[in-house]
């Protein structure tokens, strides 16, 4: 069978799950020697060429809802130390990577997660990804119900689950029982949110959202969902994904394409064929989104213990660091620590009477849990330093700004979120951000310099809605003076309490609009 679709036919011809017992074979070749379909396969077990594409890649661990023992941690910080040049990111959806690792370190690294009960299998590829969820699962004060039974028993079923390995792009999962839309449930394929029905605790889906170049919300489901239901929906959605999915045109495969050409009510008859009738009806659990952000000392549901949330910037953490956190969860703690999806670290279980003794510690010089409101609230992508589609550098540029940003605005008050993408794939979320950054390059003058589209007044939670994309590019030397005319003029419209998305709502896009024509090239 032939098909039009490159990927297609790789997948086709051969299961990427094949390519795991196929790695130190391929170690041996040289990267230009490699069918370009083993590449591509490579995915499947969390492995993804790097920029440049010399043979160097990155490693994808996966941790769902951002669990993480000390003794993973460890490991983990071992492996970055002995193969990733000390440097581990944590990403956008709570996974970890390791960069610049060869196939042959590839042999070792995998063994020794498994041996600590990590695992990068389907960590990337056209598979169910990491199942995206509330960082604080089972010690939140404000959860309806633990998730991690539910998050381990559908992330069990789905990894290597070969009826599962040839979808026609990524399937995204995300489970929370947390109020403040933790899971960032409208950007996910699928996403389990927090509901009740008369007294009952369950859940509400949404279905079919994604971002990108074309951002979709996704639709609720006029389900109300059983904690131990959720599996077989998440079970039903993804088998209508890969038996009914778009796989033509490459960038037209997502879940979000079926669902918006379906309907929800379609979608909904479909799930019900598979899992047989489901309650409607239910009503979510909400309260204002927090961006997945918990920064901070606060008390857990467990009288005396509390978590503590830090803030590493952009994501990137030196291995050493990750250990002496690891370290700090067992001397104070019970070893427990947890990622989110805001790129950052939680550390548990910390008793009352010692959390003095553990801010105390010189690391949290570097690593606040009180960052200012711009830093501390912006995400990256990895931009050029690694991704093979960014054409400009990402993290450093980011932290500029929002440290100029800090330092220009005292007075603000509350979060700003500032997200920086380095291509139209949009990894850094630019769409559900207060101010959003799409990077690119252009001529300005005689020179090709970084240029940025900016976007304005996304947010999820309860009335989700992406930002307003504004006309124009800036050029990088005129980036700051933008974003910080934008900023001034969010002062001066807001109403007292108001968050920047809500202000951007009632004003109207053109108001934001004119802040850019004063920066925009020609």
């Amino acid at each position: 069978m032939t098909f039009a679709n490159r990927n297609e036919q790789w997948k086709h011809d051969k299961d990427g799950l094949e390519i795991i017992k196929e790695i130190p074979a391929l170690a041996d070749k040289a990267f230009k020697d490699i069918d370009p379909g083993d590449v591509e396969r490579l995915k499947w077990a969390g492995i993804y060429a790097q920029r440049p594409r010399d043979g160097h890649f990155l490693v994808r661990v996966k941790l769902p809802s951002g669990q993480l023992t000390a003794e993973q941690a460890e490991v983990l910080a071992n492996l970055a130390a002995e193969y990733g040049k000390g440097e581990i990111q944590i990403t956008i959806r709570q996974a970890v990577q390791i960069h610049n690792i060869t196939l042959r370190d590839a042999c070792d690294i995998l063994p020794r997660l498994k041996a600590v009960g990590l695992s990068s299998v389907e960590a990337c590829g056209d598979v169910p990804r990491t199942i995206l969820g509330n960082p604080l699962a089972g010690v939140d004060a404000e959860e309806l119900l633990d998730t991690r039974p539910i998050v381990e028993e559908v992330f069990q079923f789905f990894l290597g689950n070969r009826a599962f390995s040839n979808l026609p792009r990524k399937f995204k999962i995300s489970i929370s029982a947390n109020p403040h839309d933790a899971g960032f449930a409208r950007i996910n394929d699928i996403a389990f949110v927090p509901a009740k029905r008369e007294g009952e605790v369950g859940f509400a889906a949404y279905v079919g959202g994604g971002l990108s170049a074309e951002p979709y919300l996704a639709k609720r489901l006029p389900f109300f969902i059983r904690p131990e239901e959720v599996k077989a929906v998440a079970i039903a959605v993804a088998t209508l994904f890969r038996d009914e999915g778009y796989r033509e045109k490459r960038n037209h495969c997502r879940l979000k394409y079926l669902v918006a050409d379906l309907g929800a009510e379609a979608v909904a008859a479909k799930v019900e064929a598979q899992t047989g009738a489901l309650l409607r009806g239910g009503e979510e659990v909400t309260a204002p989104w927090n961006y997945g952000r918990f920064y901070g000392v606060h008390a857990q549901k467990q009288a005396g213990l509390s978590y503590v949330g830090v803030h590493v910037t952009n994501g990137h953490i030196a291995a050493e660091d990750l250990k002496a956190f690891a370290a700090l969860a067992k001397r104070y703690g019970q070893g427990r620590l947890r990622t989110t999806n805001s790129q950052n670290l939680v550390l548990l279980d910390i008793p009352e009477s010692a959390v003095e003794a553990l801010l105390q510690q010189e690391i949290f010089k570097a690593y606040p849990t009180e960052p200012g409101f711009f830093t501390g609230y912006a995400s990256s992508c990895t931009g050029n330093a690694y991704c093979n589609f960014a054409p400009i550098e990402t993290k450093h540029r980011l932290h500029a700004l929002t440290a100029a940003l800090d330092a220009a605005f005292p007075e603000v008050g509350q979060p700003l979120r500032v997200n920086l993408t380095g291509c139209f794939h949009a990894c850094a979320q630019p769409q559900v951000a207060d101010i959003g950054l799409t990077g690119g390059r252009a001529r300005v003058g005689e020179e090709t310099v970084p240029v940025y589209t900016v976007m304005v007044g996304g947010h999820l939670g309860k009335d989700a809605a992406f930002a307003a994309p504004l006309a124009g590019r800036v050029a990088d030397a005129k980036l700051d003076a933008c974003v910080k005319a934008l900023v001034q003029q969010y002062l001066d419209l807001r109403e007292a309490g108001e968050p920047f998305h809500a202000t951007v709502a009632r004003t109207g896009r053109d108001a934001w609009q004119s802040v850019v024509d004063q920066y925009a090239i020609g």
